[in-house]
Order: structure tokens, then C-alpha cells, then sequence
């Protein structure tokens, strides 16, 4: 495997008070995982695909270059849902929704928010276009806000909260009641 010294150094460095502890990281478009153990020795492992045939029961491996863009989006996830439990971080998500299936975005969130320890100073902020996730049982009014171009260009930021949303979130996103509709020119829709 090739990885830089500077990289293993920084992972190595994460070591605290003697702890063991796992990270997974994206190097080279390969997924890894970090094992490190109290002493400061680790092992690393490269994350492989199997794919189970439910039929038969054999397995097929594959390298994760040849997954779909949605099952590696999934992968990316690893670290976050990892380092929940270990450190009090903020992540910054643009469009968390990307590649994959509005179920597993929103059963991403749900994995996030079960692991989230009472007291722990970690918050995630992420982007989306996907309108499942609007929903008001997994997250609160008052954390979300809507981004909508205006026609100078400039984009504007809009607080669900203010309207005191009481019924379907998704249904009045769609219908345009809290902005973050894209302008769209009759004329550029003429194909």
C-alpha cells in the first residue's frame, strides 16, 4: 500500500492518552481503515465490496473502483458514523443525498442522530435537494433553513421556523411556501 509518511503520521498522531482507536479515510479512491492500538502499533485494511448471491450463497469480490457511485457514497459515510463516538466533531456535508436512494440519506441521518451522546458538543450541517428528508419527526423546524437565488443573483437564506410549519413540510417546500424555488426562464425551457 502506498501512503505517504505525512498521512500516517497525522493518523498515528490522533493517538491519545494511549488509546486505541479505528479511522477510515478515502486515499487514492480507496476506502481504509486504520486500526491503531494502545501501544501505537496498527494495522491497515483495505475496504473490499462482497457481494452475496441470495440464490446460491456464493460470494464475489470487487474492488470498490468498480461500485456504483452510490454504494461508494455510502462508503463515505464510514468515517463520520465512526468518529461520533469518539470525538466531539462538526461535519459539513454538501448534498447528502448525492448518488444514492432518499431512504439511505434519510437512514444515514437516523444513524447519526442515534449515535449522538447527550452532552457532545458535534453538530452536522449538510445540503440537500431531497425532499424525504424534510420531515419534521427526524429533524427540527429550527434547523432548517432554505437557500433561493434571487433575480439580482444573490442568494438568500429563509428559516423554516418563521412560518411555524404545521402541516406537510415537503408538500409546502414544493408548493413554493417557504422560497428555495429555482428561477427557471420560460426560454430556456423551450427545447
Amino acid at each position: 500500500m502506498n501512503l505517504s509518511s505525512d498521512l500516517l503520521d497525522n493518523i498515528l498522531s490522533k493517538a491519545k492518552n494511549g488509546k486505541a482507536f479505528s479511522m477510515a479515510a478515502t486515499v487514492g479512491g480507496e476506502m481504509l481503515l486504520f486500526e491503531v492500538n494502545a501501544n501505537g502499533g496498527y494495522e491497515i485494511y483495505k475496504q473490499k465490496a462482497v457481494h452475496r448471491n441470495l440464490t446460491s450463497g456464493t460470494e464475489v469480490v470487487f474492488d470498490l473502483s468498480e461500485e456504483s457511485d452510490g454504494s461508494i457514497r455510502l462508503l463515505d459515510f464510514i468515517p463520520m458514523l465512526i468518529d461520533l463516538k469518539q470525538n466531539e466533531v462538526d461535519y459539513l456535508i454538501d448534498e447528502i443525498d448525492r448518488s444514492m436512494h432518499p431512504m439511505l440519506s434519510q437512514k444515514i441521518l437516523e444513524c447519526y442522530f442515534s449515535g449522538l451522546e447527550s452532552g457532545r458538543d458535534t453538530q452536522l450541517i449538510f445540503s440537500t435537494h431531497e425532499c424525504i428528508l424534510l420531515n419534521l419527526d427526524l429533524i427540527r423546524a429550527g434547523e432548517v433553513w432554505f437557500v433561493e437565488k434571487g433575480k439580482d443573483g444573490a442568494s438568500h437564506l429563509t428559516f423554516l421556523a418563521e412560518f411555524k410549519p404545521r402541516e406537510d413540510v415537503r408538500k409546502g417546500y414544493l408548493l413554493g411556501r417557504y422560497g428555495a424555488i429555482p428561477l427557471l426562464p420560460q426560454e430556456a425551457m423551450k427545447w
